[in-house]
């Protein structure tokens, strides 16, 4: 769907009883207006893995910003290769706490800068961020993760990797990893971390 960038024949649609979006908009690098989605009631949703993928046109996702998304247990690649979309703020009160998988959700989104809109999340049920952050070259502040509690996550597997922006990982001192079982390649590529 490389060419779909008019979703609003889909504004009306009745998808209370979807429980799985999964690749739904896969590859639609020409999407960059979502409006049409917002008032979607997707609460029933379970999956929402590769949602959004490649949607490298995609910027604005305030339409999303009122899903009730408690349902969602595997968020992987939601926005993974949402190359231009910078700002997460409307994801900001999202109940994920049902979450075990976040898996590259956001995954080379390459103008991503400020990811302080997660600091409050939920994650405690997670069991996988690998590469949740991979190759996002931009990123260099991840303080706002200082208060996550990661200790039921057993794969951190290159959840920073490549995110050469990066130079201060202090804010990771008191993660509980203890469960933890693959922090291969978490921070590959990392060449700004030189303490």
């Amino acid at each position: 769907c490389s060419s779909l960038s008019d979703i609003k024949p889909l504004e009306n649609w009745n998808v209370s009883n979807c429980t799985n979006f999964s690749w739904m908009f896969y590859g639609c690098s020409s999407l960059s207006d979502i409006k049409p989605l917002e008032k979607w009631n997707v609460s029933k949703g379970t999956y929402f893995y590769f949602m959004f993928k490649d949607c490298s046109s995609l910027s604005d996702i305030k339409p999303l910003e009122k899903w009730n998304i408690s349902n969602c247990n595997n968020f992987s690649c939601m926005f993974n290769g949402c190359s231009s979309l910078s700002d997460i703020k409307p994801l900001e009160k999202w109940n994920v706490s049902n979450c075990n998988n976040f898996s590259n959700m956001f995954n080379r989104c390459k103008s991503l800068t400020d990811i302080r809109p997660l600091e409050k999340w939920n994650v405690s049920k997670c069991r996988d961020f690998s590469d949740m952050f991979g190759v996002c070259p931009l990123l260099s502040d991840i303080k706002s993760l200082d208060k996550w509690n990661v200790s039921n996550c057993n794969n951190f597997s290159g959840m920073f990797a490549e995110c050469s922006s990066l130079s201060d990982i202090k804010s990771l001192e008191k993660w509980n990893v203890s469960n933890g079982n693959n922090f291969s390649y978490m921070f590959y590529g990392c060449s700004s971390l030189s303490d």
